[in-house]
């Protein structure tokens, strides 16, 4: 069976249309939603934490990975503490002399289909919005 040859019938909308998406799907909407992703885990963390002086939870942050990331295509954000919070690993991970209070991993577990659907709701509207041009 022979295919039928491809054709376009309006390939200024086409492009139009293509354009509308590359401009959705930039680097400004990955960062937007991996940001977006990166909160949902900062907030349960920050729920999750063990206060004593509330210095630990002030310390939490989200941080750009550069080495990760790569420009216009993956934009890679880490939830983490300062470098002054160091000891939350200790707190995290437990020592020989205290028992573990795990914050941080809990978090991710307990947030990680929250932050993938955050993701996928900041694509989608850059997406909409898009279409609607």
């Amino acid at each position: 069976m022979a295919k039928k040859p491809f054709e376009v019938a309006n390939p200024e909308a086409l492009t139009a249309q293509l354009r509308a998406l590359d401009d959705a799907m930039g680097e400004s909407t990955l960062r937007q939603a991996a940001v977006a992703g990166a909160r949902i885990f900062l907030d349960e963390m920050e729920l999750r934490i063990p206060v004593k002086t509330g210095n630990g939870k002030r310390s939490l942050l989200i941080a750009y990975d550069k080495e990760v990331s790569v420009t216009g295509k993956i934009a890679s954000y880490i939830v983490t503490w300062s470098k002054e919070a160091f000891y939350l690993r200790f707190v995290e991970y437990g020592t020989s002399h205290s028992a573990a209070e795990p914050f941080a991993r809990p978090a991710f577990e307990a947030k990680k289909t929250a932050a993938a659907e955050a993701v996928r709701q900041v694509i989608d509207e850059k997406l909409k919005a898009a279409n609607g041009k």
